[in-house]
């Protein structure tokens, strides 16, 4: 088992530099006409042409795809893989009614796709005949394990193999994931299927008021490596926010007013978020004026600090004394300042 692994990392650090790849996404609808979106390397939109519709554009790597259309509510959406080259689909518009929803369901046929998408779809396919089987649960999670190899072995240092294994991560043990896990390059390693899988094996740590608050690294809006231990000899906050959580942004004015008031005293704030977009995690803090440190692995809730200190909700919040021990968690509203008020007028 060692060799087999010790191959397996061989061939997932074999790196070569991903050239920009053309791709067409075209379709047609048997019912529709109007505005149709593209969920792929970024969101995409056109409009329909007596029921045809079509999409191009460029890509370093295969991406899980899908078509939608305007609508309350859809089922039934068949996800296809964006590759290099051409892409046909024939879809199809049905509505659909029940007792608590009503809207669209959307059918599709893949007529035409790159190599990828079948060779996700053999994967996805093998994983259904496996659960459809009379196998008991250990040979079943045995067989899984054996489908997951192969497509690492196939597809090295892959979308595709970080794909199959982020499925089925939970017949691995966590050594073996950390070791898979540190053969992917550092960009697959930083989606949310590669901090999935660094979430399975990460140690969660303990952090409660009146033990000392562990050390971490992450990488701050400019991609330089920021530590807590940087903060070493202040009262400082980790603040777990994200620019898409509403009642963060509504916190953030408490908490400049809170920075700007003890800042000359020696309080200090480290914000952690867990965005996956740069861009709207960026424009947050210009717009909210937080002038701090900031760091995330942009993993959203895969950020791998939020499985480390069990953040479930957010915001939260723990305050460090100099000496890194944490003396409160969770200052919201007007209790934040207070809580520091207390500490420099006690001085």
């Amino acid at each position: 088992m060692k060799k087999f692994y010790v191959l397996l990392i061989a061939v997932l650090v074999t790196n070569h530099l991903q050239a920009q790849k053309k791709f067409t996404v075209k379709g047609s609808f048997k019912n529709y006409e109007g505005k149709v979106y593209l969920y792929s390397v970024k969101k995409d939109s056109t409009f329909t042409k007596d029921g045809q519709f079509f999409f191009e554009g460029t890509t370093e790597v295969p991406y899980q795809s899908h078509i939608s259309i305007p609508s309350k509510q859809m089922v039934g959406l068949t996800p296809f893989w964006i590759d290099e080259g051409e892409t046909v689909l024939e879809l199809d518009t049905v509505p659909f009614k029940n007792n608590r929803f009503s809207g669209i369901d959307l059918k599709a046929n893949i007529i035409k796709a790159g190599k990828s998408h079948h060779i996700m779809d053999a994967f996805a396919r093998g994983n259904n005949e496996i659960w459809s089987s009379s196998f008991s649960d250990i040979e079943k999670s045995k067989q899984m394990k054996a489908l997951s190899d192969r497509m690492l072995l196939e597809n090295p240092n892959s979308v595709l193999s970080l794909y199959a294994l982020s499925a089925n991560m939970k017949h691995y043990e966590q050594d073996e994931l950390e070791k898979l896990y540190a053969g992917f390059s550092p960009s697959l390693q930083k989606t949310s299927n590669g901090l999935a899988i660094k979430n399975k094996y990460v140690k969660v740590l303990e952090a409660k008021v009146g033990g000392e608050m562990p050390n971490f690294t992450q990488a701050n809006q400019y991609g330089k490596p920021v530590s807590l231990s940087d903060f070493k000899g202040k009262y400082v906050l980790v603040d777990f926010w994200a620019s898409w959580c509403i009642p963060c942004r509504k916190e953030n004015p408490e908490v400049v007013k809170a920075y700007r008031k003890f800042k000359p005293n020696g309080f200090d704030i480290l914000a952690v978020s867990f965005d996956d977009d740069k861009d709207a995690w960026v424009k947050a803090i210009a717009d909210d004026n937080l002038t701090w440190a900031h760091v995330s692995d942009l993993g959203g809730w895969q950020n791998v600090l939020a499985k480390t200190f069990k953040v479930t909700l957010i915001p939260s919040n723990y305050l460090i004394d100099p000496n890194g021990i944490i003396i409160a968690k969770d200052l919201r509203g007007e209790d934040l300042s207070k809580k520091l008020a207390e500490i420099f007028e006690a001085k």
